[in-house]
């Protein structure tokens, strides 16, 4: 199996690298399924409605969220009506949507399974129960229907998710870290499960986590907080690639970044 998950988009920019690099990259290597982040998809911050069917019309089998799964209000609205985005799993039971899903193969291969995960340190604003408590029962009922299963642990501390990693690290195919917006270089197979740290983001690169520059640094130096302001500058599309062999053990993970031209006018 050969699966493709793009970072984190950001803004419009992130919108725009999707929408202008996915498609080539998805046919130059073959991918069988194309998993999105897109948990600042919209504003910065959220994701909208309109946004998620728009990143599924790109070419997304299917899109997670994390800490900003609920920040759109449109979207909490019709979630439960919207299979293809993944809020994480380990929310209270009253949270709308689903956390997991597994993804039949459109060609007749085997399925994926996916599943979103919130760490536990470093949100202030919504609260997720142990992911490591939550796993063993997921993989378990995953396994009763295929052997590729993929995580997306969103999380702040990078202990925590190199423990969830080797907590799942041979039971998996692969654990990717997201929240974080800066591509990590420590990405490896751990007993047949392929994991990173974070994959990234996709939108501006040379701002701070796909927010203006200027704007960032006046927050942190005022107090004063300050809406997202997006940056359009050296925008690129990032995330990684990962191929497995026939039992859902990983074989390779190979990180993703690809200079998107600037949009003209932006």
């Amino acid at each position: 199996m050969k699966i493709l998950y793009i970072a984190e988009l950001v803004g419009k920019a992130g919108i725009y690298a999707l929408k202008t690099a996915l498609s080539p990259l998805k046919e130059q290597k073959k991918a069988d399924f194309v998993i999105v982040c897109a948990d600042g998809a919209t504003g910065g911050s959220g994701l909208g409605r309109n946004h998620a069917a728009y990143i599924r019309k790109l070419g997304a089998d299917l899109i997670t969220t994390g800490d900003c799964c609920f920040y759109k209000k449109d979207l909490v609205e019709n979630i439960e009506k919207i299979p293809y985005v993944l809020r994480p799993l380990n929310l209270g039971s009253g949270s709308p949507g689903i956390g997991c899903r597994v993804l039949g193969d459109k060609n007749g291969g085997p399925p994926l399974a996916v599943a979103v995960f919130l760490g536990q340190s470093g949100f202030s604003r919504i609260h997720g129960s142990n992911p490591l408590t939550a796993l063993p029962a997921l993989v378990e009922k995953f396994r009763k229907e295929t052997p590729f299963i993929l995580i997306d642990f969103h999380a702040s501390a990078s202990g925590e998710k190199r423990t969830l990693m080797a907590a799942a690290a041979g039971s998996c195919t692969a654990v990717i870290g997201s929240h974080g917006r800066v591509q990590t270089a420590d990405e490896e197979i751990l007993r047949g499960t392929a994991v990173i740290c974070d994959a990234g983001r996709t939108g501006s690169a040379e701002s701070v986590g796909g927010a203006d520059i200027e704007k960032r640094i006046q927050e942190y130096r005022t107090g004063i907080p300050e809406w997202t302001v997006e940056a359009w500058e050296k925008c690129e599309l990032q995330g990684v690639f990962i191929e497995t062999d026939r039992e859902g053990r990983a074989l390779s993970i190979e990180r993703i970044k690809i200079p998107v031209p600037e949009k003209s006018g932006s």
